[in-house]
């Protein structure tokens, strides 16, 4: 059985029952027509969210694990995560879901790799290796991360080379 199925799926359904009785209530009084009509509109909205995270999580688990090495951006508002190919190129940038207190939890600056389920072109579930902590991630096309004007070289630099060399 699936997990905590037991809270999102009566929630959801509850909430939705709930919206006609608001309509035969409102001939009984006002109170218990603005207090059902008031659990019909919150129920309904988590309810609903719920179910939609549990469905986009499960989606993207249908994809196996993969290790992934990656490099961290955060900006002031939001985290990414650049998945990396063998040579140190991105694959694919991520943003990951996280609240703002969770910030740098999961994924920090000293974070080598990751454990990666999905697809890396649109959205997966990232967590550490272990598999404990998940978040899920997706390409977004409205925030982009922050690039630096310019990267340090991979290889370090020529002897005797450069601007001021001796020939």
């Amino acid at each position: 059985m699936r997990h905590n199925w037991w809270i999102r799926w009566p929630l959801l359904l509850t909430a939705l029952a709930s919206g006609p009785l608001t309509v035969v209530l409102i001939n009984e009084g006002m109170d218990a027509a603005a207090l059902v009509g008031q659990y019909f509109i919150i129920g309904t909205m988590f309810g609903g969210c719920f179910v939609w995270i549990n469905r986009r999580r499960r989606k993207a688990l249908r994809h196996p694990w993969t290790v992934w090495r990656i490099r961290y951006l955060s900006g002031t508002r939001y985290e990414w995560v650049d998945l990396l190919g063998p040579h140190g190129e991105t694959v694919s940038t991520l943003l990951l879901s996280t609240w703002a207190w969770d910030r740098g939890k999961l994924v920090n600056h000293g974070t080598s790799e990751i454990w990666f389920a999905g697809d890396p072109a649109k959205y997966g579930v990232v967590s550490r290796p272990g598999g404990r902590d998940m978040r899920y991630a997706y390409v977004s096309r409205i925030y982009k991360p922050p690039r630096l004007t310019f990267r340090e070289p991979a290889t370090p630099p020529v002897p005797g080379g450069g601007r001021h060399s001796t020939d």
